[in-house]
């Protein structure tokens, strides 16, 4: 199993030394991380799971060896991370925070600005429609932005609530997104 897995990384790293540089290819990356999640995610719970929920689903489970919000910000400085996860993801063993239902919260506090917006983002992309997601958010400019930038993407905001040193919000995605 092991050397099957070396020889799916090298395999992803010659297609991404070819492709370094050209059009596109950070996009390819990140299509590249979710269907790995997706891939993982079906092996794990035997039912096909769409690419972007997949990838919402890992970001998440806030798996400290998979962060894969990290390595989407800036994918082309990922490279080998991204082609390790994507050759253990084949055939390794889905982790346990990922075997259960969708997490309902994403604790962003501590993000900085404008990342905290892009990782909401990314999970509200894939976040199944109607549900509700809770954000935790610092004071300032994270609440000030990231309910804009749901909203601009068409999220309902319903509801904010101050807590004691950060915010937390509650997004709705529409069944028509």
């Amino acid at each position: 199993m092991e050397e099957r897995q070396q020889a799916d990384a090298r395999a992803v790293v010659r297609w991404m030394e070819a492709n370094r540089g050209s059009a596109g290819f950070a996009e390819a990356l990140s299509r590249l991380v979710s269907f790995a999640c997706a891939e993982w995610l079906r092996r794990g719970l035997g039912v096909p799971v769409p690419p972007a929920e997949a990838l919402s689903r890992v970001a998440l489970a806030r798996l400290p060896d998979v962060p894969v919000s990290r390595w989407l910000e800036s994918p082309e400085e990922h490279q080998a991370e991204i082609a390790d996860f994507c050759a253990k993801s084949k055939s390794g063993p889905l982790p346990e925070a990922l075997q259960g239902d969708l997490p309902g919260e994403l604790d962003l506090r501590g993000v900085k600005c404008p990342l905290n917006a892009a990782r909401s983002r990314l999970v509200m992309a894939g976040f199944p429609p109607g549900r509700e997601l809770s954000i935790l958010l610092d004071e300032g400019s994270p609440i000030e932005n990231v309910p804009g930038a749901l909203v601009a993407d068409g999220c309902r905001i319903v509801s904010r609530e101050k807590n004691a040193d950060f915010w937390k919000i509650s997004v709705v995605k529409p069944a028509d997104k």
